[in-house]
């Protein structure tokens, strides 16, 4: 192998290659360096300056609202809580037993909100049998009923049931439409009917009566007549419902005083009181005869 010559104080070919590159490109190296750095330097800057420019200037109004925006959201949901119905109130279900092994069904539905009325469909399952669907409602600030009655059932002795409640449809009642004042509505256009003279006459053999017999009077001395109202007969023996029915009064005209005879084919003894709650939709035009219609 030769021996590798040096040239003057020691360097070798190599290093002498490298200087001599350096020598030769040094200028152009520094002149890529300073250009890189300088094109560092402007983007460093440009960001930073877009950064302030941005902040202060295109974003901040937008962003500044974002605060009050997310307040005004909150306040929008508050009163969407706040105005949206509370669930309807339930008592136990009761269940009383009558001939030819049927029951009658009865619960109480309450419903607390002052502006929101709620119409659903209903049945009852007892013992595994379930009843037919029916149709319901609850007026706003309202305590009803709703039944189920003769009910032929496979399980005579049942003694509870619990109730089912589907297709659930509630309705703001608008201010426009009940003259700005609902009770004051409802009492214009169905306070003037009431029921009086109620008597319970329990069977007596000898007075030779077989059923019971509930008896009243409707009187509308209202300027209002309804097309069809439910009656809810409950018969009490001090707090407790011993007994449970329902009649339909059609074509109820105003100045008319209507006789109602109720016939009970059970045995019911010891009733002390005799309850009679109306069941109307008054919010709903088709309610009214023609004549008094709103």
């Amino acid at each position: 192998m030769p021996e590798e010559i040096i040239l003057g104080r020691g360097f070798t070919e190599g290093e002498l290659k490298v200087a001599n590159w350096w020598v030769r490109n040094k200028i152009k190296i520094r002149t890529w360096t300073r250009i890189i750095l300088l094109s560092l330097n402007i983007i460093v800057w440009t960001y930073a300056l877009w950064g302030l420019l941005d902040g202060f200037a295109i974003s901040y109004p937008r962003e500044s609202a974002i605060p009050e925006a997310i307040a005004y959201n909150q306040q929008n949901l508050d009163r969407f809580v706040a105005d949206r119905p509370l669930g309807v109130g339930t008592s136990a279900v009761s269940v009383f037993p009558s001939t030819e092994n049927r029951v009658d069904i009865s619960v109480d539905l309450e419903n607390i909100n002052k502006d929101w009325w709620v119409e659903f469909t209903y049945r009852f399952n007892i013992m595994g049998e379930q009843t037919p669907a029916r149709q319901g409602f609850v007026m706003p600030n309202e305590l009803t009923t709703v039944t189920e009655l003769g009910f032929k059932t496979q399980s005579p002795t049942a003694r509870n049931a619990q109730l089912i409640i589907d297709n659930i449809r509630w309705h703001r009642v608008e201010p426009s439409e009940v003259e700005y004042d609902y009770v004051k509505f409802i009492e214009k256009r169905f306070g003037g009917v009431k029921t009086q003279n109620v008597r319970f006459e329990p069977a007596s053999q000898s007075a030779g009566r077989n059923v019971s017999r509930t008896t009243f009077e409707i009187v509308n001395q209202g300027a209002f007549g309804y097309w069809s109202i439910d009656y809810i007969i409950k018969l009490m023996r001090g707090s407790t419902m011993v007994g449970v029915n329902k009649i339909n009064i059609r074509e109820l005209k105003p100045g008319e005083i209507r006789n109602v005879d109720l016939y009970w084919y059970d045995t019911i003894q010891s009733v002390t009181k005799t309850e009679i709650l109306p069941i109307i939709n008054l919010l709903d035009e088709n309610s009214y005869l023609p004549t008094t219609r709103l």
